[in-house]
């Protein structure tokens, strides 16, 4: 089963890259800027900013895509000139991949949790998506109808203390599923619904 969970994980973040790669061709085909982007080593640029711009949307819920500075020629211009912001942006991306993964992997288990959940202690969670990309530990709640996937964020410190965390129905309510929303207390919190609710006897 785990196979499959990344399998449509990879293919959920290909379908988003190629989105934004298709939008910043389009960019540098009407700057008429293509050739001289690919004499430069154009298509790794062209992917670096495809994943950074997705980090900026998909991956985080408080800004968005912005014309001409995350997308074609703008954004290769944009990220050339902020090099940190490239790499930061792109973390966004990798720990939304990570969160998606494990919040997949939560609705296809047998067995729901009672309590919070650290990713490091969960044996069900693979090695590879077990932190964030600051090097934090997820926290993780699954239930019958849905599971909740906490990043500590990019300035915190350590990670949490699970044990602590509470996440309430009416926070999520103003949250966008399958994101990662930026919440006032630093952290990111990822959620993702069954598409059906679990029948009762």
């Amino acid at each position: 089963m785990t196979k499959y969970i990344r399998i449509f994980v990879i293919s959920i973040a290909s379908i988003a890259i190629l989105g934004v790669a298709t939008w910043c061709v389009i960019g540098w085909v009407v700057a008429g800027a293509f050739k001289s982007a690919a004499q430069d080593g154009g298509l790794r640029k062209l992917f670096d900013v495809a994943e950074a711009s997705v980090g900026t949307t998909l991956a985080r819920g408080d800004v968005q895509l912005q014309p001409g500075k995350a997308a074609g020629e703008g954004g290769l211009t944009f990220y050339q000139q902020n090099p940190q912001a490239l790499q930061s942006d792109k973390k966004y991306f990798e720990t939304w991949s990570f969160a998606l993964a494990i919040a997949h992997a939560g609705l296809n288990r047998d067995y729901q949790m009672s309590r919070w959940e650290s990713s490091t202690t969960a044996q069900w969670i693979t090695p590879a998506d077990k932190t964030d990309s600051w090097g934090h530990a997820f926290c993780v709640e699954s239930g019958q109808q849905q599971t909740i996937v906490v990043s500590p964020g990019p300035h915190a410190l350590s990670s949490l203390d699970c044990s602590t965390l509470s996440v309430s129905e009416e926070e999520l309510a103003k949250m966008f599923q399958g994101r990662l929303n930026p919440h006032r207390s630093g952290v990111m919190i990822l959620f993702l619904k069954r598409k059906h609710a679990a029948r009762t006897p």
